[in-house]
């Protein structure tokens, strides 16, 4: 299960949702998404750490925890299963849910957006950044511990 230790600060957000803020100001600064729109695109992301998922399974009483890993993001990905059309078709499948409820129909843009995105960076440097926190401006809270 992809989580944190226990003991450590969540940062702000993922490389991933970074890429996806990046995709939307692409879209912003082409017009196809309003800028008052993106200012406002809030969405709550928290990873519990061990300690904390452990104490949520044992106070619910369905489960026993017998043993529990914490698995960074990239864990079992097989990079040369990573290809453009694979990623692209995952993240659309996360987040047109979300996308489509605040910005209305520019999923289509979106894809279109993620694969030139994709094939200039050319699979966002996966291996090495994907798990890492950047800081830049993104409607994220942090965990506050």
């Amino acid at each position: 299960m992809k989580g944190l230790g226990s003991g450590v600060i969540a940062p702000k957000f993922s490389h991933m949702w970074e890429f996806i803020a990046q995709i939307l100001r692409v879209m912003v600064s082409d017009g196809v998404i309003d800028k008052a729109k993106f200012d406002s695109f809030y969405m709550p992301f928290y990873e519990p750490s061990v300690k904390e998922l452990r104490e949520i399974i044992q106070d619910e009483g369905s489960f026993s925890v017998s043993e529990m890993r914490v698995h960074g993001p990239q864990s079992g990905l097989d990079s040369a299963l990573m290809v453009p059309s694979r990623f692209v078709n995952m993240t659309r499948a996360v987040f047109e849910p979300v996308i489509v409820q605040h910005f209305g129909q520019v999923m289509d843009e979106f894809v279109r957006t993620l694969e030139r995105r994709w094939s200039v960076e050319g699979m966002m440097q996966c291996k090495t950044t994907l798990p890492e926190a950047h800081d830049q401006g993104w409607p994220y809270p942090s965990r506050g511990h």
